[in-house]
């Protein structure tokens, strides 16, 4: 919970320069500072960069700022614009947003503001918790403090609202209240390889969670934010934006189906009109080789590739290079660049392609672009994207127009088509799920785009007719389904570790105590031994 309070000096310069209404300068000052709390906690649940908690720098926008902070007095002055003129600033700009990159002004708080966070420290806390009463008070916290954290949250939500009204802004989202709980307790204690801002990052958005699904009886409202892309986003904390052990904290037990491959599936879907198009007189086969190999027999694939490409290949560090070298294909799947290194842009500005990012050691990325596989991939993609564009252009080319599609010179971007269409088939094949499921009356935990949550397992028929459905429905044979099973994190009792800590120590004291009586009554004996045999 973010509180600040400006110094009493401008409440007082406000009056003077506003007597009129009464109480204006009052109402006015607590809008703006309620705009700019609202903001520096939107800033903190995105997350700082190391240099701006360094700095205490927070991302925000300005002039929206400016806008939501009100206008007060007959001439109707912006509030954020009279504290500057009059240096009464809350807020100091270090570095100015631009519309044209998109970039987002980043500030810092003045001396006229003091602010109190009631999200920090919550490992401290943890970690300093005895009992399990000490855990839960400060986890379930102050009535009126949670209240005014939902009034952040969810300022137009409305408590008398049918569940029709909910779901029409919201997809509410059941929330396992103790297995977040032992979430918490675990990252403050044993969680040795996150970093520090890492830490107190997902420790801020867990209690923000469960403070929601206290006061809702366990659920968690995930404000939708549609893209026009065909996604459904959500704004600010989301199953979609946590990462994935809090997102296995909230839903509990659970089985996640993610769609195999999904984006090159969905491509190999187009191959046949491809060929067609293209007048190849050749099987599927024989056009598109690697492609299906690596959706057929992707384990095989990817650790020919992973034994080509690292020159470090264990078993300790299979599960991240194989982490690596999926989002190298993903991104290669979605047009990413075949360039090992970066190039300078018109303004001057150094831009590296995804692959850099991704495959971060040079030579790594060297060998990964150079496998023979790996180009043949490359290949059999650009073929596809080159239809799927073309196809755009003879049938729907008011699209490739769309500032959506286009790049910086204008012209229509081709991984930007990709994705757009992407994501529209991959929203449509979902619904199939979706459909299916609540005709057998399973509905879904949560949705994270390609993948679907359920409590219970589908089972091999039910995950069979939904896989037929989405392929006869669309069209497309290469659809499947990838289960996975998840647990919640279960509650540790602090009590019963203490009891039993306190019952070993005890266990211990009478094995001493038992020991040294032993040891007492055995020299008695042999002192009684010898002095007969001096008798």
């Amino acid at each position: 919970m973010i509180t600040i309070t400006p110094h009493k000096s401008i409440y007082q310069r406000l009056s003077q320069a506003f007597p009129k209404p009464a109480g204006a300068a009052s109402r006015y000052l607590d809008k703006y500072v309620s705009a700019l709390e609202q903001m520096i906690f939107d800033a903190l649940q995105r997350g700082q960069t190391p240099l701006q908690r360094k700095l205490n720098l927070y991302s925000l926008p300005l002039k929206q700022l400016a806008a939501q902070g009100g206008q007060i007095g007959p001439n109707r002055i912006r509030l954020h614009a009279w504290l500057k003129s009059q240096n009464l600033e809350l807020v100091q700009a270090v570095t100015l947003g631009s519309n044209l990159t998109g970039a987002v002004s980043e500030v810092r708080l003045t001396h006229l503001a003091a602010m109190t966070n009631g999200l920090a420290n919550i490992e401290h806390a943890m970690r300093t918790a005895q009992t399990d009463s000490d855990i839960d008070q400060y986890l379930d916290g102050d009535a009126q403090a949670n209240y005014r954290l939902f009034d952040m949250l969810y300022p137009d939500y409305r408590f008398d609202w049918t569940q029709a009204q909910t779901r029409a802004v919201f997809d509410p989202v059941p929330v396992d209240i103790p297995s977040v709980k032992a979430y918490m307790l675990w990252l403050s204690t044993q969680a040795t390889l996150i970093n520090s801002a890492r830490k107190a990052l997902y420790l801020r958005q867990a209690k923000i969670i469960l403070t929601v699904a206290n006061l809702t009886k366990g659920v968690f409202y995930q404000r939708k934010k549609p893209s026009e892309f065909g996604r459904m986003y959500y704004e600010g904390i989301s199953v979609q934006s946590v990462n994935r052990e809090l997102r296995r904290a909230m839903l509990g037990n659970c089985f996640e189906y993610d769609i195999r491959s999904s984006v090159v599936a969905w491509k190999m879907g187009w191959a046949r009109h491809c060929i067609a198009h293209l007048g190849i007189n050749q099987d599927i086969r024989k056009v598109f080789p690697t492609t299906l190999t690596y959706l057929e027999d992707k384990a095989d694939f990817m650790r020919t590739v992973r034994a080509f490409t690292f020159a470090n290949v264990d078993k300790t560090q299979a599960e991240l290079q194989n982490k690596l070298l999926k989002q190298a294909f993903t991104a290669i799947s979605f047009g990413a660049r075949a360039h090992s290194r970066g190039w300078q842009n018109q303004a001057g500005q150094w831009t590296n392609p995804a692959l850099v990012h991704i495959l971060k050691n040079t030579e790594d990325r060297d060998r990964f672009l150079n496998d023979s596989s790996v180009q043949a991939f490359i290949r059999e993609q650009n073929t596809l994207d080159d239809y799927l564009v073309d196809l755009v252009q003879r049938h729907e080319p008011q699209l490739l127009q769309d500032s959506l599609l286009t790049g910086a010179s204008g012209r229509p971007a081709r991984a930007k088509v990709v994705a757009y269409l992407y994501q529209h088939g991959e929203t449509q094949v979902m619904d199939v799920v979706r459909q299916v499921a609540a005709e057998h009356d399973r509905v879904p935990l949560a949705n994270v785009h390609d993948a679907i949550f359920f409590k219970r397992r589908l089972g091999a028929d039910l995950k069979w007719l939904i896989e037929d459905r989405m392929q006869k429905e669309t069209g497309n044979p290469y659809w499947s389904l990838s289960p996975k099973e998840h647990l919640r994190y279960e509650p540790k009792s602090l009590d019963a570790a203490a009891y039993e800590k306190a019952h070993e120590e005890w266990i211990k004291q009478e094995e001493a105590y038992a020991k040294a009586y032993y040891e007492g009554r055995a020299a008695t004996y042999t002192e009684a031994w010898w002095a007969e045999q001096d008798d």
